[in-house]
């Protein structure tokens, strides 16, 4: 264990250890398992749209809707040419627009995919290293000063702080 790990003191980890089901020892890798599985991974679900959902989700808001508009006027007033420029800007803006998204969440998720926390849990008896995605309530989570902590908020304010 290096210097600058936070142990808390014997007697705490024994007070808490009834109200959130924890064992002193760390979960067994089957618990961890189920729990997991009843739980869910310790990560933010994914809310990405589908790819055409995207693409349409350009053409609503009250600028498109205002150029939506004067094409429908336009051709109203037998003005095709006036119509068919203001309908292909409006579809230009509406491809710009959805491939510059998807560059930008394709970046994020590359940062995201380099930048995946690995967490210092004691499993088995014995301490382990596991993807931060893999934690479940009730895992020994070791914290060192200054790094980051890669349990659920909820989780780990429930083990912190003062009852």
């Amino acid at each position: 264990m290096s210097s600058s790990s936070v142990v808390a003191p014997a007697a705490d980890a024994q007070a808490v250890q009834p109200a959130h089901d924890i064992a002193l020892q760390g979960l067994s890798s089957e618990e961890a398992r189920n729990r997991l599985k009843k739980d869910g991974p310790n990560a933010m679900p994914d809310t990405s749209a589908h790819p055409l959902r995207n693409a349409l989700a350009k053409f609503w808001a009250p600028v498109p809707w205002l150029l939506e508009a004067s094409v429908v006027l336009e051709i109203v007033l037998h003005k095709y040419y006036e119509a068919a420029v203001i309908a292909a800007l409006l579809l230009f803006n509406a491809a710009l627009a959805y491939f510059q998204e998807s560059r930008a969440q394709a970046t994020l998720a590359a940062l995201k995919s380099r930048l995946a926390l690995n967490a210092s849990v004691q499993r088995d008896g014995e301490w382990k290293t596991v993807p931060a995605v893999q934690l479940v309530s009730g895992d020994l989570v070791k914290l060192s000063l200054g790094g980051v902590v890669a349990a659920r908020p909820v989780d780990a304010y429930r083990r912190i702080a003062p009852h």
